[in-house]
């Protein structure tokens, strides 16, 4: 019989922990105020690094005083272009340099300061005096690119145009564009065909409740060792190690969370490297909130110019367009994302043969592009759903039926983000999508295209819904190593299991369910288990939290290294229970055989003289072949005299094949409110002055926030299909949560006023101009 959840959720099997409600691990020590954070760690005689930034988003510095700020008692360093190599450089390739005498952002680094203090430090910036000559600047992603717009480093990229291609990712070659059959001809024979610009363009930041920082300490040489608040350890390294030369150890604390933008967190590091180098002292980086909102990674600005074919059946056919990337002031590996939102628009649209699809990496003077939730496959997948729905409507197909019809499923092979093809295994959400519009009512609700379903009595007021898809085959990409070590207690007959893998915690409950695979597998009590915080000195290799990554790859790592102890004990039982290794089991911190269950020998028993760990290896090797999944149901209620719109109901759909733990299950789906997905369709933007440069949305006031009395009702439908993936044969979806509650959003609300919404975010003005009202 199915194991009834508090969630509401069922499990196929009965686990001893494995879908089944558990406490995590951490659960205690965080609401008690316990747990480690970056900024409750101090290293002896540290200091205090600031930033003096640029009012200007283009313009070079003639000449810069800082003997004011260096006579200021408690004043360590100040550096500004003038100590720095001028090959050390961001982006990829290389572009700017880390401190320069030309400035290509307001919030852009003229100079550092260490100091004893945060305080004499922030003192010290206004005593650094510096004279610009003022540079025409340039803001919009597509003027950037034609002729007589200025350049931002003309000697490298003409017409600010970034060519594509990211060795790390694509080591046979580069993946910019998707050319595959003939677009121009199939849209010949196609009877429903959608054309139109989208803008994703805004650049949001996402904001964290704890900002990003660093402490870098130089350990001579080209050697750093660095504690950071990064969601991603493997990858701060390698980002950062590229820009000044670097070999770089890094560890984490619990982090704050991160919506993907603490990852390599590139300026700030660098910073660090430099202040901590100059003063042979421990910095500390943290930003401010308004730093983080003004200094720190956006995400990108998309302008999607496309076209769209459907055949009679409601199924594309045909795509052919061009996807405008605003990377600010330089690409940090901007053509990594690139490629995997080729990638995901081949998820929702995978029975297509005809594609021609161009990308154009280009420059601005705005803060620099970097990772955040969705990593390319969002921002395109949020413009080119639009135009999908747009077929559908001219088709007047039901959007359950096409979406169902066009997304990924075993069989279905695409381009991903290294150049290869793959063909999907496994997966098939079919039943999930037709389960969660039941459960939704969507049936019920559905008044057909451009009709709302809800009107007020005084016509103000009116409802619509929405749905979207999106997926991602980044659940299974790059590599994952783990450790898992089984000890015996000095004292007693109990053993404790020790967990080591590159993981760090950034809120979603990911280590604690790591150690109930391990729990299960070995079926030892879980508050046996421990988690070996990431440190890369003694951690195994992983490319850490990313991509929904987390319980496929680091999921397989660690249930290998389980089923890797658990080998040894069986061996070393054959003979004590003589019984065959496929016959045994674990069973409460002991091995028994499964057909005589009393006969049981507990685990100390045997290890080598019962002393001595017994030690597992497991690692997951990259792997596209199993996209996950996830679908978004809106409803929006809008007043069409203010044009204010707000969700007042949705439910978020997934199958993740085995639930590991309900709890974070849900939580994950509802991870998909606010933050970087949902209210990327309402509110979130990053405004910046045409004229000035000067951003616009600095702070917790001007860039709006959905609080917690605003978030509207949710309900989730999580089925179990078993994939082909891990031991548990799960699949994450955290950071697909809500990636498509955008596009579902706007689809509503284009329903809800009978007019075509095609700007993210659809705020009031966006609306009222839509009806003709501005």
């Amino acid at each position: 019989m199915p194991q009834i959840l508090k969630s509401g959720l069922t499990s196929k099997h009965d686990y001893r922990y494995i879908g089944k409600p558990t406490e995590r691990k951490d659960a205690l020590e965080i609401v008690q105020g316990k747990a480690m954070f970056l900024d409750d760690f101090k290293l002896a005689d540290m200091l205090y690094g600031k930033v003096k930034q640029s009012p200007y988003p283009h313009a070079n510095i003639r000449s810069i005083d800082a003997s004011k700020a260096l006579a200021l008692e408690g004043v360590r360093a100040v550096l500004t272009y003038e100590d720095v190599n001028q090959e050390w450089r961001f982006g990829w390739p290389p572009q700017k340099p880390v401190l320069s005498n030309k400035v290509a952002y307001v919030g852009d680094a003229v100079a550092l300061i260490a100091a004893d203090s945060d305080e004499i430090a922030k003192r010290a910036i206004d005593l650094i005096e510096v004279d610009y000559e003022v540079l025409e600047a340039v803001f919009d992603p597509v003027e950037t690119t034609k002729e007589g717009a200025p350049q931002i480093y003309p000697d490298q990229f003409p017409n600010n145009i970034v060519p594509g291609g990211y060795e790390v990712m694509q080591p046979k070659g580069p993946f910019y564009e998707l050319k595959i059959g003939d677009a121009e001809a199939a849209f010949k024979d196609l009877p429903f065909v959608a054309e139109d610009k989208v803008g994703f363009d805004k650049k949001p930041g996402t904001q964290s409740p704890e900002t990003p920082g660093v402490i870098v300490r130089w350990d001579g040489g080209d050697n750093y060792h660095i504690w950071a608040t990064s969601q991603g350890l493997f990858v701060l390294q390698i980002v950062n190690g590229t820009v000044i030369p670097a070999h770089i150890e890094a560890q984490a604390f619990n982090v704050g969370g991160s919506y993907g933008n603490k990852t390599a967190m590139t300026c700030i590091t660098n910073y660090g490297i430099l202040l901590a180098r100059a003063t042979n002292k421990a910095v500390k980086i943290m930003e401010s909130k308004v730093e983080h909102y003004v200094m720190h990674e956006t995400r990108l600005g998309s302008t999607v110019q496309a076209k769209i074919g459907m055949d009679k059946d409601g199924v594309i056919r045909a795509v052919k367009g061009r996807w405008f990337i605003d990377n600010g002031c330089f690409c940090n590996a901007t053509q990594g994302q690139l490629a995997v939102g080729l990638g995901e628009m081949q998820l929702i649209m995978a029975k297509c043969t005809n594609w021609d699809m161009e990308t154009r990496l280009v420059l601005t003077n705005k803060l620099p592009a970097g990772t955040v939730r969705g990593y390319g496959g969002q921002e395109l997948n949020s413009c080119l759903s639009l135009l999908m729905v747009r077929a559908m409507r001219e088709g007047n197909f039901d959007p359950i039926d096409s979406f169902s019809k066009n997304f990924v499923s075993a069989g279905d092979s695409y381009i991903w983000r290294n150049g290869l093809r793959y063909q999907a295994r496994s997966v098939d959400y079919k039943n999930v999508i037709k389960k969660s519009a039941e459960q939704w009512r969507w049936y019920e609700r559905w008044t057909g295209w451009g009709k709302p379903t809800w009107i007020s009595k005084d016509g103000k007021l009116v409802r619509g819904i929405g749905c979207s898809v999106i997926g991602n085959a980044d659940a299974g990409e790059s590599f994952c190593e783990a450790y898992v070590r089984l000890i015996p207690d000095f004292f007693k007959k109990d053993c404790f299991v020790r967990v080591h893998v590159n993981v760090t915690e950034i809120g979603n409950g990911q280590k604690s369910n790591l150690q109930k695979m391990v729990a299960e597998i070995l079926d030892v009590p879980l508050e046996n288990v421990e988690y070996i915080e990431p440190d890369s000195r003694t951690s195994p290799r992983n490319e850490g939290l990313a991509g929904s990554r987390g319980t496929l790859t680091c999921g397989r790592a660690v249930s290998n290294a389980a089923l890797e102890v658990r080998r040894q004990l069986f061996e070393a039982a054959e003979h004590k229970l003589q019984s065959p290794i496929d016959a045994m089991e674990c069973y409460r911190g002991g091995v028994r055989p499964k057909s005589q269950p009393d006969f049981w020998i507990p685990f100390k028993d045997l290890v080598p003289d019962r002393h001595l760990s017994v030690t597992g290896y497991g690692r997951h090797d990259q792997d596209f072949g199993t996209p996950n999944f996830f679908m978004s149901y809106i409803e929006v209620e809008v007043d069409k005299e203010t044009g204010m719109a707000k969700v007042i109901d949705m439910l978020g759909a997934t199958d993740c094949g085995q639930i590991i733990d309900p709890g974070s299950c849900e939580l994950q789906c509802q991870g998909g409110i606010g933050a970087a997905s949902l209210d990327t369709a309402l509110f979130e933007e990053n405004l910046v002055d045409p004229i000035t440069g000067k951003p616009l949305t600095y702070d917790m006031i001007q860039n709006k926030w959905r609080t917690f009395n605003e978030l509207p009702k949710f309900d989730c439908c999580i089925e179990e299909s078993e994939f082909d993936t891990n031991h548990f044969k799960a699949i994450g979806f955290g950071e697909i949560a809500g990636a498509a509650a955008a596009s579902a959003t706007l689809m509503a609300i284009s329903n809800a006023i009978g007019v075509e919404i095609k700007q993210y975010p659809a705020t009031p003005d966006v609306i009222l101009a839509a009806l003709d009202k501005l």
